[in-house]
């Protein structure tokens, strides 16, 4: 009896001492742990990447479900442009704890700057559902909405942001942006002017304010607007070219021809000033002049109506009928519901006695403007 009470007091001394033991050596890795995570802070803070990835390291050999050091070892493998490695450190912190917003947001943004728009949406979602007040996250989330075409959502995101920051330059310019994109122009020139309203303006902002007015049918204002954008940004080409354009549309085509000419002398290869440079011309009845602009335009843009259109009316005033009834035909066939292809094909192949094929033309030319007449006359529904 004495032997077995010896036993068991020696085995319970046994556990407690190993008990003790395993307590101290547990204490003795939260106390490295600590250590790690403080130099490697330290080292993050001086933008030492190499050494804080080590320390990281480290205290994931102690604490391998350490789903808060998986994120920091992402964060510093990605200022190394590990980009890989990164993400699989974040993936890892998001196995251990599902919860945690930083890795979700971390693997969105990445994927934003990589512009893997779609993949980045449900990750940055995932981080705002966790924390609503991320500004950061919703951010990214909108310029990934906005990659993605989503743009009613991006503009709810962003209008929220604008709220708590009504005069950021850069979520002005992002709003404009989506808005631009939706056709909202009215909304798109509003928020343009607040951003210009800030100060620090440039080229660039003056000639998306002019796209936005153009859009809301205030071209003279919008042809301002451009004027002072190359006032700005004179070596701008396409600058240049949108206040050509606007003098253009506005039927000002001396000062349209001096700024077109101008653009194609700075770049030869501009096909949309060569365009409208050839159509400016075809306007005013130099269908010869225009030939070779409108040529190169075809070449450049060959699956736009506009410029198979003209090139096909041009050719046809300069006696090439064959050729000016093949693009009239290329035409038609990019865009069938424009009554004025069919109508200019079909006196075309008229002129050339090709009688039965250019009534069909004339027709369909006569069925599609009187559609279009009968639907004006709609009256509009209540809203």
């Amino acid at each position: 009896m004495r032997f077995g009470r010896f036993i068991l007091g020696f085995l319970c001394s046994s556990l407690l001492l190993t008990a003790v033991q395993a307590q101290t050596i547990g204490d003795r890795n939260l106390e490295l742990v600590k250590h790690h995570y403080e130099v490697a802070q330290r080292f993050e803070a001086s933008g030492d990447w190499r050494a804080a990835e080590k320390e990281w390291r480290a205290v994931l050999a102690l604490q391998p479900g350490d789903a808060r050091a998986w994120t920091n070892l992402g964060v510093v493998l990605n200022r190394q442009n590990e980009t890989a490695e990164a993400m699989e450190a974040w993936k890892q912190a998001i196995k251990i704890a599902p919860n945690l917003a930083g890795p979700h947001f971390n693997i969105g943004l990445a994927l934003v700057r990589q512009q893997k728009y779609a993949d980045a949406v449900p990750f940055l979602r995932r981080a705002i559902e966790l924390e609503p007040n991320n500004d950061g996250a919703r951010r990214a989330l909108a310029l990934a909405l906005i990659g993605t075409e989503q743009f009613r959502e991006a503009t709810r995101e962003i209008a929220r942001l604008l709220r708590d920051s009504p005069r950021d330059p850069a979520l002005l310019e992002m709003a404009a942006e989506s808005l631009m994109r939706q056709r909202r122009y009215g909304e798109a020139t509003t928020v343009l002017k607040r951003r210009l309203d800030l100060g620090n303006q440039t080229g660039e902002l003056w000639a998306k304010y002019g796209d936005a007015l153009d859009g809301d049918k205030r071209t003279s204002e919008a042809l301002e607007a451009y004027k002072r954008a190359v006032d700005l940004a004179p070596d701008s080409i396409s600058t240049r070219y949108g206040f050509g354009y606007l003098l253009w549309k506005l039927y000002r085509y001396d000062e349209a021809e001096r700024e077109l000419t101008e653009v194609l002398r700075r770049d030869a290869n501009e096909a949309r000033a060569a365009f409208t440079l050839g159509d400016l011309y075809l306007t005013k009845g130099d269908a010869k002049r225009a030939l070779s602009f409108l040529e190169q335009a075809a070449t450049i843009y060959p699956e736009e109506f506009d410029t198979r259109f003209a090139l096909g009316r041009a050719l046809m005033l300069t006696g090439d009928t064959k050729r000016g009834i093949d693009e009239l035909r290329a035409a038609v066939r990019l865009d069938e519901a424009i009554a004025d292809g069919h109508f200019q094909l079909g006196r075309a192949l008229m002129q050339t006695g090709q009688k039965e094929e250019g009534k069909r033309e004339l027709d369909r030319a006569r069925d599609l403007k009187e559609a279009k007449r009968a639907a004006e006359r709609l009256p509009e529904r209540p809203h």
